[in-house]
């Protein structure tokens, strides 16, 4: 990817409800939305003024829950980026939506400012696990927006989650069902994490809820992995498929450690070496911004090892790495044969090192392994 080109990531952090199991910032409460968007424009207007020569190739409205905030505010937010970014190589653009809150007027409105990709969470077809989880919908509302959506659009995510509370392979089969019937250009399938504070983990700890076993969810994971690998979608990343040359552009500046910009509370970014975080208080954003301060929370700049380190962190999700020559255009050569030497030995089973660095199949299974084992390499 050309080195000028930027991603853009802005968080809109208003639901409807919180979901138990999620732990992104969000708010419930609506009075602070006009106040949260005027903090919003100014965030963007201050950080624009040292992107004056940086080309935004990508735009990603993430939450929260974009879709259920009025147009009126996504559209302000657009003209504010187009005032104070060069969106001119603007490639990709995507907003996510929940189900409960989209309509035709809606989605029109999304296709006429330039919006190109939509990204929705079902997590389930299950209309049992989406109320025990609590979504705000159920699998016939979510079959009836995405018939609504590719009216519109050929370039549409579903994400789903697996290792919900009663999860199965009837439910499983569901949503791979819904899958292949229906194909959408893209799925994101992601493993549950309930370790961080959530009030699914709550419920949890009190066994008002109880999740599948460990031993069922590795073998639900297995039989999705392996029906995906009968069908037309390439696995290109850990936990994400797609149809030919329907990649997320967007995260491939993750996942090759690129420079995106991140707008928003809890938003964060990595710009020249330099990576932050905005406060995760919607409040203290607010606060911040009218008096004209940016909102941080942290920021650190790297140096080399710390560079190459998040850079095969992040690399090694793809199912095709990155490649040798590509690290040693960007770090010392030392260093990278240093590194991968160390991976060698710690990792060789999951970790195939030649002209690409990437994970074996067992790694792509393991990832979890291999990246706490990466984070334990220590430069020499």
């Amino acid at each position: 990817m050309n080195s000028n080109y930027i991603a853009l990531y802005l968080h809109i952090p208003f639901c409807v409800r919180r979901c138990l199991y999620c732990d992104y910032v969000s708010t419930t409460d609506l009075s602070l939305k006009e106040e949260y968007f005027n903090a919003l424009y100014k965030e963007i207007a201050l950080k624009g003024k040292k992107l004056k020569d940086r080309k935004v190739r990508t735009i990603y409205f993430g939450g929260g829950t974009p879709s259920f905030v009025e147009e009126e505010f996504i559209f302000q937010t657009f003209r504010t980026l187009q005032e104070h970014l060069d969106l001119s190589n603007l490639e990709e653009f995507t907003i996510e939506v929940n189900p409960e809150s989209v309509n035709e007027k809606k989605v029109h409105f999304y296709k006429e400012i330039g919006i190109n990709r939509i990204s929705m969470g079902f997590q389930s077809t299950s209309d049992k696990i989406l109320k025990t989880v609590g979504r705000s919908h159920d699998f016939n509302k979510e079959l009836e927006s995405y018939k609504l959506l590719t009216s519109f659009y050929d370039n549409i995510n579903i994400d789903f989650i697996v290792g919900l509370p009663y999860e199965n392979f009837d439910t499983v089969n569901s949503n791979l069902e819904f899958i292949e019937k229906m194909k959408p250009s893209h799925i994101s399938y992601y493993l549950l994490d309930s370790s961080h504070d959530t009030p699914l983990k709550h419920f949890l700890e009190i066994k008002e809820m109880k999740l599948p076993e460990d031993d069922l969810v590795y073998d639900l994971l297995d039989y999705i992995y392996d029906q995906f690998e009968k069908s037309e979608y390439n696995r290109y990343e850990i936990s994400s498929w797609s149809l030919p040359n329907k990649e997320c552009i967007h995260n491939l500046f993750y996942w090759y450690n690129l420079d995106y910009v991140g707008f928003g509370v809890s938003a964060g970014g990595y710009i020249n070496k330099k990576r932050y975080v905005n406060t995760s208080d919607v409040k203290a954003y607010i606060t911040q911004l009218n008096d004209d301060k940016l909102p941080y929370r942290t920021k650190k700049l790297n140096d080399e090892f710390a560079e190459l380190l998040e850079t095969l962190f992040m690399s090694l999700r793809l199912t095709k790495g990155i490649t040798y020559d590509s690290l040693v255009q960007r770090f010392s050569k030392n260093l990278v044969d240093n590194v991968l030497n160390q991976l060698k030995n710690n990792l060789e089973e999951y970790i195939s090192i030649d002209d690409s660095i990437k994970l074996t199949t067992k790694g792509l299974n393991f990832s979890r392994l291999v990246f706490e084992k990466l984070l334990d390499i220590a430069p020499t």
